[in-house]
């Protein structure tokens, strides 16, 4: 396949890259059994960082460019077998850059069996100038299984002259096996309006989801606090459908909100799998 420069000009469409990592249960711990993964994501090895889980696979998914660009379009697709305890984080923010009327596009799928647990916990997407983002994820989880999913923006003007970004849009939908829905989330926002203050003084957002058998949630009280300690302003409640725990993150920056995202993921992952899990080194 030809390269060109991921900015070269207004003619680029941009880039077409799927990454599909299937994990399973074998020999006592979680296995990256599958894995296809295109330019310009890389996932390194697996890393068993917890002494009191050491069947849980930690995963980094890399990016070998210098971010999301005019056009790009990015699939995930994570399938966590039965039994399986699977963690799968990015190793920095994501820098989005100008769209040129282009929007890039990330698409993820999430298969999640019975007794597995699953987390997905993204550093922030950082929106500078002109870029325009859409976000598409749909999960399929167990009744059985638990599934921890993260995503954020953070806007930046690395010249500080009050620009936005374009556009930004994302849409998550969850549900069982046999196809029924438990929840729909979608929101759109144009940059001027996110300009005119809806979130305040705060420049940072993300969504965090805890999709799980009730006695494997945590408190809405303790998740919340454990967040707030990070500098954030967070707020959860029940899921649609008594499908687990919503909480909306509102940050000052994206370092605030990426330390809140963690916290949530620590808070989450305890109360699913019944123990403290070592901090992930970025």
């Amino acid at each position: 396949m030809q390269s060109l420069p991921p900015s070269s000009s207004a003619f680029d469409s941009g880039r077409a890259a799927e990454a599909c990592l299937v994990a399973e249960f074998a020999g006592g711990r979680t296995m990256l059994r599958r894995q296809h993964v295109g330019y310009p994501l890389h996932v390194t090895r697996g890393f068993y960082l917890d002494a009191a889980r050491p069947d849980l696979l930690t995963l980094y998914l890399q990016s070998a460019s210098g971010g999301l660009y005019a056009g790009d379009r990015l699939t995930l697709d994570v399938a966590a077998g039965a039994d399986t305890s699977l963690h799968l984080t990015t190793q920095s923010a994501t820098v989005v850059h100008h769209g040129r009327d282009a929007a890039s596009v990330q698409q993820a799928r999430i298969e999640v069996a019975s007794r597995a647990f699953c987390a997905i916990s993204s550093e922030p997407y950082v929106l500078f100038p002109g870029a325009n983002l859409s976000l598409d994820t749909i999960a399929v989880v167990a009744d059985d299984a638990a599934l921890f999913l993260a995503d954020g923006i953070a806007v930046h003007d690395p010249k500080g002259e009050g620009r936005s970004f374009a556009h930004y849009a994302a849409r998550l939908r969850v549900m069982r096996p046999d196809g029924r829905m438990l929840l729909r989330d979608s929101g759109r926002i144009a940059g001027e309006q996110f300009l005119k203050g809806p979130l305040g003084t705060m420049a940072a957002t993300a969504t965090a989801l805890l999709v799980a058998p009730k006695e494997r949630l945590p408190s809405i009280a303790l998740l919340a606090r454990a967040v707030d300690a990070c500098g954030c302003l967070a707020g959860a409640s029940e899921a649609p459908n008594s499908a687990g725990l919503v909480m909306r993150i509102l940050a000052p920056d994206a370092g605030a909100l990426a330390r809140g995202i963690e916290a949530a993921f620590h808070v989450a992952a305890a109360a699913a799998l019944g123990v403290q899990l070592a901090r992930r080194r970025k």
